[in-house]
């Protein structure tokens, strides 16, 4: 009777009655509700335009990443991801550089200039599935912050023309992303700017079009070329708070992604 009733309670249950060192303890099947992302990258950036301080003249940019390099103090470029499994993310990305110029030493005059660019992007996105692949709406705003240090000694007169100048532009844009295979992945950004909503510039655009590389489950490689141009323009023309900025920024770009 007792391995009758035995045999009819295993029925019942479905057969799924296993001795409980055979139980599955395997963590690794549960689903992550956050996946992170974290990214270290370097950009060998072009600037060209045209930009004006106070009372100077307009004055042409066309910065090489050899000028850059040669006068940097210091720069760092970081790039955060959070995605939910909701669709919902997170996108954080900053990059600045700091440098020093010595435009003229002699004598009797001594000119000298400091450039500190940092660019912050803080966006919400929401990921799209696709057949194969994916894409991201994404919105936010895009911080720019310049601190420009410059003064002109002529003997025992001084002229500084330091200005620190911040504006915010709200954005919009997608990311679509296209994988190849297991490994290699194309990805297309786009987004558009600006609009002279209250304090932001005029216009500012982003275009990046790169190849994405994954090295094993956790890291990631990218190799991109990135072009960001922005429009901006405060103060009075030809009094000594009017400031211009009309400038591109390009060049490629090579990161390193940790995932987790």
């Amino acid at each position: 009777m007792l391995s009758a009733i035995a045999s009819l309670s295993i029925v019942n249950a479905g057969g799924d009655i296993v001795p409980a060192e055979n139980v599955s303890t395997d963590t690794e099947e549960v689903v992550k509700e956050w996946q992170n992302e974290f990214q270290l990258y370097g950009l060998a950036v072009w600037i060209q335009g045209d930009m004006v301080l106070g009372r100077l003249p307009s004055s042409s940019l066309d910065i090489t990443p050899h000028d850059i390099f040669s006068n940097l103090k210091f720069g760092a470029m970081v790039h955060y991801e959070g995605q939910y499994t909701n669709g919902w993310g997170l996108w954080l990305d900053y990059a600045f550089m700091n440098l020093g110029f010595d435009v003229k030493d002699g004598l009797f005059v001594k000119d000298t200039a400091g450039y500190y660019q940092g660019i912050m992007e803080a966006f919400v996105k929401y990921r799209v599935p696709l057949e194969k692949g994916f894409i991201d709406y994404y919105g936010g705003i895009r911080w720019w912050h310049n601190d420009i240090d410059n003064s002109l000694i002529i003997g025992s007169i001084t002229d500084d023309r330091s200005r620190v100048i911040d504006w915010y532009d709200p954005v919009i844009g997608a990311r679509w992303t296209y994988p190849f295979n297991d490994q290699w992945s194309t990805m297309l950004r786009a987004d558009i700017g600006g609009f002279s909503i209250g304090t932001a510039s005029d216009f500012t655009a982003a275009l990046e079009l790169g190849a994405l590389y994954n090295i094993d489950t956790d890291w990631q490689l990218k190799m991109s070329f990135k072009s960001l141009w922005v429009d901006y323009e405060e103060g009075t023309p030809g009094q000594k708070d009017h400031f211009v900025y009309d400038t591109v920024n390009f060049g490629p770009i090579v990161g390193i992604t940790y995932k987790f």
